[in-house]
């Protein structure tokens, strides 16, 4: 009867050795790793809880890179268009300079000729960049052809102040000029804003909420498996302290077994 007992004991306490040094196993790989789930088995429910929030995590960031790329794109714009603007400024100072200089003479008048010449040059070009530049911003409810629009029109009236033009210096037309050269300056400032507000309020408000949201979801992703140090620490202890008393329990049970055979010589 006592060596039934004692083959109970030692057979419970390997189990429990087994199952300790297990567990032991699993806290310590977890420590290592950083990562409350390894495998499957350690939270099958968490598991795939984890990957449905970082398949969003993987979407949002790749989301974000796009609209990073449009945000970009579209700062190309707004500082080509920019340039556009100041050199309109230059040709109107130009224009309002020859308008009310009484007695300038023809090389001065031709002087302020070739800068404007120079500056519309200019403009043709920045402008045939601005626009080649929208292919990569998509502006809603049709607001790349608005803006295509806009900067070909203001093209168009400052192209009317070339040497040859209608409202060149030496056409006398000062008053159409001045004109013309507002529109363009109108036409410039409005493309600008559009730009700008779907820059502001669509790209970069998109971006800034996914931000916000990944930021969020990977909080959410780290709760369910990473590791938590604190716990983990406590639990290795625990199965630390009861393996020793599983390996003590089959000593003693292995001495009693000893006793046993030794009474039954």
């Amino acid at each position: 009867m006592i060596l039934a007992i004692s083959n109970s004991a030692v057979l419970s306490a390997r189990n429990a050795l087994t199952r300790n040094q297990t567990q032991q196993g699993r806290v310590l790989q977890r420590l290592a790793t950083g990562k409350k789930i390894n495998a499957g088995r350690d939270d099958p429910a968490g598991l795939i809880s984890s990957e449905q929030l970082a398949a969003e995590i993987r979407a949002l960031e790749a989301e974000t890179k796009s609209l990073s790329r449009v945000h970009s794109n579209a700062t190309i714009v707004d500082g080509n268009v920019g340039q556009v603007s100041e050199m309109l400024g230059d040709i109107n100072a130009l224009v309002v300079a020859s308008a009310n200089q009484a007695g300038m003479s023809d090389e001065e008048i031709a002087a302020n000729q070739m800068q404007i010449d120079s500056a519309v040059a200019g403009i043709e070009r920045v402008t045939g960049q601005s626009i080649s530049s929208l292919e990569g911003i998509n502006i809603p409810n049709g607001g790349n052809a608005a803006v295509e629009a806009k900067l070909n029109s203001a093209l168009a009236a400052v192209s009317s102040l070339k040497t040859g033009g209608a409202n060149s210096l030496t056409s006398g037309n000062f008053e159409d000029a001045q004109t013309a050269i507002r529109g363009a300056i109108t036409d410039v400032a409005v493309s600008r804003g559009v730009v700008g507000a779907y820059q502001k309020y669509t790209v970069e408000s998109r971006i800034n909420s996914n931000n916000v949201t990944i930021e969020n979801l990977t909080a959410s992703r780290s709760r369910i498996v990473d590791t938590d140090y604190a716990v983990e620490t406590s639990n290795l202890i625990r199965s630390e302290i009861l393996t020793t008393a599983n390996i003590k329990t089959l000593k003693i049970a292995g001495q009693q077994g000893a006793h046993v055979l030794a009474l039954l010589k």
